[in-house]
C-alpha cells in the first residue's frame, strides 16, 4: 500500500535516525544536478527492473520527484506496490517543497555552496 508523507514527517524521520530508503525517481541528470541529501537515484523508468536487486521488500521506502506537479513518484510507488513492496511512502512535495523549507540539498547545483 502506498501512503503519503508530509515534508515535516520526512524531516522528523531523518532527524530521528529512522531506518528508511529515500528514493529520488527522476532521471540521473536531474538527480546529479539536485537532490535531497541522503537520497539514492532509482528512476521511475527503470525502478521495476532495478528495485528487486537493490531493495528489500520489507524496507521502508520514501519516494519523491521534483514537486507536487510531478507524477513520477506516484508511478514508481505503484510499480513497487505491484511487486510486493509493503512499506511505501510518497513525498508529493518533492524537491520543490524541500527547497522552499531550506532543508538540505546536494548535487552539482550546490558544489562550493553551503546548502
Amino acid at each position: 500500500m502506498v501512503r503519503n508523507i508530509t515534508r515535516e514527517e520526512l524531516k522528523e524521520m531523518m532527524d530521528g535516525g529512522e531506518s528508511f530508503v529515500l528514493i529520488n525517481v527522476l532521471d540521473p541528470e536531474d538527480f546529479e544536478n539536485e537532490h535531497i541529501c541522503g537520497s539514492i537515484n532509482l528512476p521511475a523508468s527503470t525502478i521495476a527492473r532495478d528495485a528487486v536487486n537493490l531493495l528489500n521488500k520489507d524496507d521502508t521506502l520514501v519516494l519523491h520527484c521534483s514537486g507536487p506537479a510531478c507524477t513520477a513518484s506516484e508511478v514508481a510507488a505503484d510499480k513497487l506496490d505491484s511487486f510486493g513492496f509493503s512499506d511505501i511512502w510518497r513525498f508529493k512535495g518533492g524537491i520543490e517543497e524541500w527547497k522552499a523549507a531550506g532543508y538540505c540539498l546536494e548535487g552539482i547545483a550546490y558544489k562550493g555552496k553551503a546548502a
